[in-house]
């Protein structure tokens, strides 16, 4: 890890057991449903009063996918917000009167916004869907120790947009993908897969403790998914916990799963489940900034952003980088696959913008 220093850098009780007796129907066991494609992926988006959050799967981010930001945010409160769980929020949307209770894109303000991220490629086709926030470790595949994770944020998030009555468990249920350096358990996901060797397998984690289960890494975003989907479906929509409060429902989901493999543990081990909200656990030790090399040769740069706000202009340079790029759970930017000459001239541009590259500035330590 290479300090950054810019020039001009800114310093700135018990859970309620929730098995309900109903069989396990597990959806067929097939991949295709997850199959990664190019082109608008599952982002979970949602409106509450003033404002509009997307979470991107795992918080990968294309370079399209911050010009469009750039373009909602110019007209939307001049900046995009990075908030809990890696997602990015729009402020200032303000709707317009009409009576009732409106849901989610309801408004008509908020439907032409959903309507211009759908047009840009922001949104799939068909508008806004609410689901459970995938966590993915940023560095995945960059790093000794940090597994590559491949596709399979945009795979999880497609398998669960696949089942129905998902949305319940919509800001209550943490996923998480763990390249095997524990930056994404750090974050108490109710439901994770860590990559943690070869052999092609990820062990299974529920509420941030290790189970006697197994899956191969290819199903992992299925399996994940389909046990999701029975929780939603055996807690019924008005009595899904909040996040953290998962126990035997899950366990026994996934020993039962077919793609699943039990493997030895202590039999005193017992899974335990922290009532802590999802915005707590999502409060972690202060970020990493700065320039990495990566084991590919190349240079991933992370940054932060004063009060998590990323100007429109400066979202639009993130585009126009035209590199890969990440929101990680405790709000850190990060631009991969940069050339060192790339990387360099990157800091010299966007610090001046507001990205805070110093591992010492108040932005990072939490002290401003």
């Amino acid at each position: 890890m290479r300090q950054i220093i810019p020039e001009h850098a800114r310093a700135p009780g018990p859970p309620t057991p929730l098995w309900s007796g109903r069989p396990i129907l597990w959806s067929a066991m097939d991949d295709s449903a997850a199959d990664h494609h190019p082109g608008p992926r599952n982002v979970s988006a949602t409106t509450d009063g003033d404002r509009a959050r997307l979470h991107f799967p795992g918080g990968r981010l294309r370079p399209s996918d911050w010009t469009a930001l750039a373009a909602l945010a110019a007209d939307h409160g001049g900046a995009v917000h990075t908030v809990a769980g890696g997602g990015l929020e729009l402020r200032g949307i303000e709707p317009e009167p009409a009576g009732g209770v409106q849901q989610d894109g309801d408004d008509p303000t908020a439907r032409r916004l959903w309507e211009r991220a759908t047009d840009t490629g922001l949104l799939p086709p068909g508008g806004p869907r609410r689901l459970p926030v995938v966590l993915a470790s940023p560095l995945a595949g960059l790093l000794d120790g940090h597994h590559d994770l491949a596709d399979l944020p945009d795979r999880l998030s497609a398998a669960l947009a696949g089942h129905t009555g998902i949305d319940a468990l919509a800001g209550r249920l943490l996923l998480g993908l763990d390249d095997g350096s524990g930056d994404v358990l750090a974050h108490t996901p109710d439901l994770a897969a860590v990559v943690d060797g070869p052999g092609g397998t990820a062990r299974i984690h529920v509420a941030g403790r290790a189970i006697a289960v197994r899956v191969p890494v290819d199903h992992a975003a299925v399996v994940l998914a389909d046990v999701a989907a029975h929780l939603a479906r055996s807690a019924g929509p008005a009595d899904v916990p909040a996040s953290g409060e998962l126990h035997d429902l899950v366990v026994v989901a996934l020993d039962s799963h077919p793609l699943t493999t039990t493997v030895t543990r202590d039999a005193g081990a017992r899974v335990t489940s922290p009532s802590t909200p999802v915005e707590r656990r999502l409060a972690a030790a202060p970020p990493t900034v700065g320039w990495v090399d990566t084991s590919d040769g190349l240079v991933s740069l992370l940054a932060v952003v004063a009060e998590g706000a990323i100007p429109a202009r400066l979202a639009e340079f993130l585009g126009a980088v035209e590199r890969p790029g990440t929101v990680s759970a405790d709000g850190v930017i990060g631009l991969h696959g940069l050339t060192e000459g790339m990387a360099e001239q990157v800091v010299r541009v966007l610090a001046p913008m507001g990205m805070i590259f110093d591992a010492t500035s108040p932005w990072v330590t939490g002290s401003a």
